[in-house]
């Protein structure tokens, strides 16, 4: 079987072959990939063996989920702050509620936070 004719460097007045990237050896631009940063553990962020205690307790009491009725899978702060433990400011959520109240309300995936 016949392959694909080979295509030439896109840099302008070249000869040679291109590789994957559209250029060839000669011409090709190193780009650095970028580095992520390294996320904090849970619990560099403050949540250690007792908030998981505390959550799995709570979980426990509040099976379902406040905003949709599925099983809770998550304690969420409602005003977003992960240092008050009050149970007046917990609310169980499932998974799918969770990332939607932290996407839209508390700063998550690069949004601003809204002021409660």
């Amino acid at each position: 079987m016949p392959s694909r004719a080979r295509r030439r460097c896109t840099a302008s007045g070249c000869p040679g072959f291109a590789g994957t990237s559209g250029r060839c050896e000669q011409h090709e631009i190193p780009r650095p990939r970028p580095q992520p940063k390294p996320r904090p553990s849970s619990t560099a962020l403050g949540y250690d063996y007792r908030w998981r205690k505390k959550s799995e307790a709570y979980l426990r009491a509040n099976p379902t989920c406040v905003a949709c009725g599925r099983p809770s899978q998550h304690t969420d702060h409602i005003d977003g702050d992960r240092t008050n433990w009050e149970p007046d400011n917990l609310q169980p959520l499932c998974l799918s509620c969770h990332s939607r109240k932290t996407a839209t309300h508390d700063g998550g995936f690069g949004n601003r936070r809204t002021p409660r």
